[in-house]
């Protein structure tokens, strides 16, 4: 191993932690040092901690649990969990600094596509008034991450409490999201601690059946989200989304839609690239950063 490379252990029973080890152990400028499901010593020379919690492992709280006892013992971590499940940030924070690591809540979800696509807007104009963002996320038969097969998220199922338990454990995604954006689009830092206002709404068969789970979430007048989970099709691409910029004068619509390629979920894709490719800068960082998306944001408490 050169002096150069970063030796990465992929940590977690995610549905992507074997995808993300794959890429990992392609890459030239990275060694793929083991791939575990539970917590263990990582082999000698790891510098990076990829940890890729499964939507059971979320559901218990374990990211909390295991979050700052890694950065304590001076690993890197770059997690693929929802922000809202990786604990308070200044026990980070203070993880980051005992153990002189860095951490990087990747927010490795379809949600970054939003926040680069209106970044790219905000470059061309500074008079956006209003966001509206719609995001049409279809299911395979296998799920898509952190879930698993569709039943997780309360596609096909009866008990609407599993969908809205779903919703609920991957808000931090969302939220996130809509900070980033806030603060992209509009300059805000103020509502970085701001929990954005949500409803669920269930569309359902004669039979009771969930066939889609519609989540709206605003923060503040000037920012709305919404996303539509259903069942995949053949006849339609199965991550959609819909952007809509209000300025003074006039307001303009985009659309962009993500196929599968090689089989893979393009949400799917997303999260392994988005994890994969923060390994190096996050390791290089400065020691005691937390870092909510790498573009944008270094949290308090970071160097």
């Amino acid at each position: 191993m050169s002096s150069s490379t970063v030796a990465v252990t992929v940590l977690g029973a995610g549905l992507l932690a074997r995808p993300i080890a794959d890429r990992i152990g392609a890459r030239a400028d990275l060694e793929l040092t083991a791939r575990v499901t539970e917590v263990q010593v990582p082999p000698a020379g790891t510098g990076c901690i990829v940890y890729v919690p499964s939507f059971a492992e979320i559901a218990a709280d374990a990211p909390a649990a295991i979050l700052p006892r890694l950065l304590r013992e001076g690993y890197d971590v770059i997690s693929t969990a929802p922000q809202n499940s990786h604990g308070p940030e200044s026990a980070l924070a203070d993880a980051c600094h005992a153990g002189n690591s860095a951490f990087h809540a990747t927010g490795a979800f379809q949600t970054t596509v939003a926040a680069r696509l209106i970044r790219s807007i905000t470059e061309v104009t500074r008079d956006i008034r209003r966001v509206e963002l719609v995001e049409e996320l279809d299911f395979t038969g296998t799920g898509v991450y952190p879930w698993g097969a569709p039943g997780e998220v309360g596609i096909g199922a009866v008990d609407t409490a599993v969908a809205t338990r779903a919703v609920t454990l991957v808000d931090g995604y969302y939220t996130a999201g809509l900070h980033v954006l806030d603060e992209a689009v509009f300059g805000s830092t103020a509502g970085a601690t701001e929990t954005p206002a949500g409803t669920v709404d269930l569309v359902t068969d004669d039979t009771g059946v969930v066939e889609k789970v519609i989540v709206h979430r605003d923060l503040g007048p000037a920012l709305s989200y919404r996303s539509i989970w259903s069942a995949a099709t053949a006849d339609r691409s199965p991550l959609r989304y819909r952007l809509t910029t209000t300025t003074d004068t006039a307001k303009g619509t985009a659309n962009v839609r993500f196929k599968c390629m090689a089989g893979v979920h393009p949400a799917d894709h997303l999260t392994c690239a988005d994890a994969v490719e923060a390994i190096r800068p996050v390791h290089e960082r400065t020691f005691g950063a937390v870092l909510r998306d790498l573009a944008t944001h270094q949290a308090p408490g970071g160097d």
